[in-house]
């Protein structure tokens, strides 16, 4: 077994763990908000240990190429696809996306006018 091969199953098998850690976390958590952490590492850590795979094992070849491809969309459009669901989830729990009065912090609430 070569340097390389130890490299690729080691990255392979780090990118294919965190996704099924993210997996048992999204299916074990019970609150949509909860399961959201876990959905970020396993659309922007992940592909990134297998595309790290893939480019040690096929070199910037046309595979090499369409995995770099891929782990950039992935780690584009996961964040904001997160924050998307996050938002929709948050506006079907309480109607609208503003904080409740009751999560603002002491020092954000709004200050009584000032006397004359």
């Amino acid at each position: 077994m070569t340097i390389q091969e130890i490299g690729v199953a080691a990255l392979l098998f780090a990118g294919v763990g965190i996704a099924l850690v993210c997996c048992v976390g999204i299916w074990v958590m019970p609150d949509t908000y909860d399961q959201l952490h876990f959905a970020g590492p396993a659309t922007t850590v992940a592909p990134v240990a297998i595309t790290g795979a893939v480019i040690l094992e096929e070199s910037l070849s046309q595979a090499g190429v369409k995995a770099v491809l891929v782990a950039v969309v992935m780690g584009v459009t996961g964040p904001a696809l997160t924050h998307a669901t996050g938002r929709a989830a948050r506006i079907r729990e309480h109607g609208h996306f503003a904080a409740l009065p009751e999560e603002m912090p002491a020092e954000a609430a709004p200050a009584d006018p000032p006397a004359r």
